[in-house]
């Protein structure tokens, strides 16, 4: 997840939760069991992910935790408000960072997420979900209208997977969808067979 936007009135508790939570991972060796974020692939790699994060700072985005490289690891980082004109606004940052918004108007966060270049998945969180089921399913389907994502997770990660559902993105973000069937799909090409007049044939 690299975009979250919160509703108004959930944003200060949902921004401290989160900054205690981040502060609390534990970086190190994946090796060992208390371990919570590994390293990057590379120094180079994490050296990109701080790059991105110090030019959004300069511009205008605050700080709530992190932002420090170590060699291939690079602190879990929180910004909030960055502002559009930004790589970390607007490209894929492949590290262990998440942009913060408050949002009042739900048509607007979701045109504001969808001026992106990237679409592969967007989820929605909600409460009381059993309580109120008709009334998210509606929301569900409003998300899934308006969003530009290959899907919508609901009260799960955007990252959320099985082999057996599609899973691809929209605009800049994939080409085909992956899934065992719709992979063998995308690597085959349809042939039509016509015949004619075969009433009479003997088959065997």
């Amino acid at each position: 997840m690299q975009h979250l936007y919160v509703r108004g009135g959930l944003y200060k508790e949902v921004k401290a939760a989160l900054i205690a939570a981040f502060k609390k991972l534990k970086g190190g060796d994946p090796r060992q069991d208390d371990t919570s974020i590994r390293p990057m692939i590379s120094k180079s790699s994490a050296a990109i992910v701080e790059k991105s994060v110090n030019e959004a700072v300069k511009a205008g985005a605050k700080l709530l935790v992190g932002s420090k490289q170590r060699g291939a690891f690079m602190e879990p980082t929180i910004l909030e408000d960055a502002p559009f004109d930004t790589d970390a606004r607007k490209e894929e940052i492949l590290g262990p960072v998440i942009l913060l918004y408050s949002y009042n108007d739900f048509k607007e966060a979701v045109k504001e997420a969808n001026s992106m270049h990237y679409g592969l998945q967007a989820s929605a969180f909600m409460h009381d979900l059993n309580k109120a089921f008709y009334k998210v399913l509606i929301v569900c389907l409003m998300i899934i209208r308006s969003s530009q994502a290959g899907g919508v997770c609901l009260n799960d990660s955007p990252s959320m997977r099985v082999d057996s559902q599609p899973y691809g993105g929209i605009k800049d973000s994939a080409i085909q969808q992956e899934g065992v069937k719709y992979t063998m799909d995308d690597m085959l090409e349809t042939k039509v067979l016509v015949m004619r007049n075969v009433g009479n044939a003997s088959y065997f």
